[in-house]
């Protein structure tokens, strides 16, 4: 039986671990996620975070990060954010909303939030608020000239709202302290 030189089967080895495209079962799917991989860095490239978004009368959205993500056939702008209410006013609810936008500046894809406490209080002044939103590109994320935005309404508690507010806390704090013990007082007796 010939004997094979080890160098000539060590060359066969790493010739067969050396990966091509044509040979594999998803070729499209490699040049897209490719493509995509170059759309990505372009995207991370141009954007600046954290960025600072007035809307005045309604409060301040923060971008902390901004990231094209996904995979072909399902990309997306993930968006993490805070909003703020620096209005001066007590707000129920804001929305916040992600906007991918094609190069005419029609809006392509939106997804929207509401910014709302998980209790009757009012969003109050100085108060943040911090999500997620990812928004489809619906393919546009691959033309020049596609963009996002951030936009923000809010929606203020009338006077009325916040009395009543106002009066159940003061009877809150009424019943909660009419049901407080006395503090029990330890003293060291000495023997």
């Amino acid at each position: 039986m010939p004997r094979i030189p080890i160098a000539v089967l060590s060359l066969f080895a790493a010739a067969c671990n050396i990966p091509n495209d044509s040979m594999s079962a998803y070729p499209e799917l490699k040049v897209a996620m490719r493509e995509l991989e170059v759309e990505q860095h372009r995207f991370a490239d141009s954007v600046r975070v954290p960025q600072k978004f007035e809307f005045p009368g309604h409060g301040q959205v923060t971008v902390r990060q901004l990231e094209l993500e996904g995979y072909p056939g399902n990309t997306y702008v993930k968006c993490r954010w805070h909003y703020q209410n620096n209005t001066g006013r007590p707000v129920s609810r804001a929305f916040v909303a992600l906007d991918v936008l094609d190069a005419n500046g029609h809006v392509v894809c939106s997804q929207r939030c509401v910014c709302i406490f998980p209790s009757t209080r009012p969003i109050a002044e100085g108060t943040f608020y911090s999500d997620e939103l990812r928004t489809s590109t619906r393919g546009v994320h691959v033309q020049s000239g596609w963009g996002w935005r951030i936009t923000c309404t809010a929606e203020y508690l009338d006077e009325e709202s916040l009395e009543a507010d106002r009066k159940a806390d003061a009877e809150s704090e009424a019943r909660r302290k009419a049901a407080e013990l006395p503090p029990i007082i330890h003293r060291n007796i000495p023997d």
